[in-house]
């Protein structure tokens, strides 16, 4: 690459290593498993029924609100366990 450019902190970006990379892969899974686990719970005892299903009879946008609110919850829970563990580079994450 070029020349390392500083955080918006003033910090020089950290390179890491492989345990942590490592770390915060096995730590994000955990976080999606998790989270979804907790996402499920909460959705049961708000609707008072299960998780729509996609072969199941239920409507569309029972359906779509359910796959939105499971993949920002567990994707945002991968994101935060991977910032935590793995320092942040130059570019995108």
């Amino acid at each position: 690459m070029g020349e390392e450019l500083p955080q918006p902190d003033g910090s020089l970006p950290e390179e890491p290593t492989g345990t942590q990379m490592v770390l915060a892969a096995v730590g994000g899974v955990m976080a999606a498993k998790l989270a979804t686990r907790l996402v499920t719970y909460v959705w049961r005892s708000f609707t008072g029924e299960d998780v729509p299903k996609v072969h199941q009879q239920a409507s569309t946008a029972k359906k779509v609100t359910w796959l939105a609110v499971a993949g920002i919850v567990s994707g945002s829970a991968r994101q935060i366990v991977r910032d935590w563990i793995k320092p942040v580079t130059t570019g995108p994450a």
